[in-house]
């Protein structure tokens, strides 16, 4: 029997980290461990872990605040799966998940495998949050190798030795895209990266106007790092100035935006209703990359 490791890194998660465990803990698999790490969350996070009692479940805390890379890696580091799972604390998944990953990798050959993604939102701005976080991880969509782009750490399943053959995520990328850079790595060493579509999480997106547009922001800070600094795929869409950054705003938005709704409008047609929320947070992203050629 395969052992397998689960790693979740949590911070300030006090809201959902005992239903995401409770989810994980459930299911019928029986050779599982769960790995918390605490990134020195300011909330009741590690409190409410303290209050947890359960044989497969095993916690640490940073004694700083360090980033997920560095959260994360630490997770796997103390693990002793065959293989690694990984998972965000605000997400929850069902009773056969991880005997659904186990199977996916029995039955293809491949080093990583995602799944898919569905978004839990009551409002608009959390339908707009899920289209533009989960086009790489389309619930239920199409299955294929990836060629490139990414699958995200939430609902991805890596064999240990994986992690021999590249190393671990970048620990610098503190702000994200850690996962983009894990992937382009691994599709560079010629390893198998799959999309299983239909072993599905079910993650919280952001319900409200100013979270969502501070996703964005987030994701347009590091996003000139991981395409040009680290000449990864598209770079070349990349503005190369301060100057050139101004007028890539309007392009980028629409670009961004065009591909979001190329991507999901095949499975959920429903995004061109939500094409100019889309279009408001990419706008957020494109100033965020022209920001960041002032540092």
């Amino acid at each position: 029997m395969t052992k397998v490791s689960v790693i979740i890194p949590a911070y300030n998660v006090q809201e959902t980290i005992k239903e995401c465990l409770e989810s994980v803990l459930g299911n019928d698999y029986q050779d599982f461990e769960v790995i918390v790490v605490d990134d020195k969350s300011i909330d009741d996070t590690l409190e409410i872990l303290e209050n947890i009692s359960h044989e497969k479940l095993r916690y640490y805390s940073n004694r700083i605040n360090s980033g997920v890379s560095y959260t994360r890696n630490f997770g796997i580091r103390k693990s002793r799966g065959n293989l690694v799972i990984l998972l965000d604390a605000d997400t929850l998944v069902k009773k056969d998940w991880i005997i659904r990953h186990l199977e996916a990798h029995r039955d293809i050959q491949a080093d990583l495998i995602g799944g898919g993604v569905m978004g839990i939102y009551k409002t608009i701005y959390g339908a707009a949050d899920t289209f533009s976080s989960w086009w790489t991880s389309i619930p239920f969509g199409k299955d294929y190798y990836l060629k490139r782009f990414h699958l995200p750490t939430n609902n991805l399943s890596i064999k240990k030795e994986v992690f021999k053959k590249i190393g671990y995520f970048k620990d610098d990328l503190r702000l994200g895209g850690e996962d983009a850079e894990f992937c382009f790595r691994a599709l560079k060493n010629d390893l198998k990266l799959y999309l299983k579509s239909d072993i599905v999480v079910y993650h919280y997106d952001r319900d409200d106007l100013n979270s969502f547009l501070k996703h964005q922001a987030h994701w347009g800070k590091h996003t000139v790092k991981m395409r040009k600094e680290l000449n990864m795929d598209m770079a070349f869409f990349m503005p190369g100035s301060l100057i050139a950054a101004y007028f890539y705003i309007i392009p980028l938005a629409i670009l961004y935006t065009s591909f979001i709704v190329m991507k999901w409008i095949r499975f959920r047609p429903s995004v061109l209703l939500y094409s100019p929320l889309i279009f408001l947070g990419k706008i957020k992203a494109s100033i965020e990359i022209k920001n960041s050629f002032k540092k």
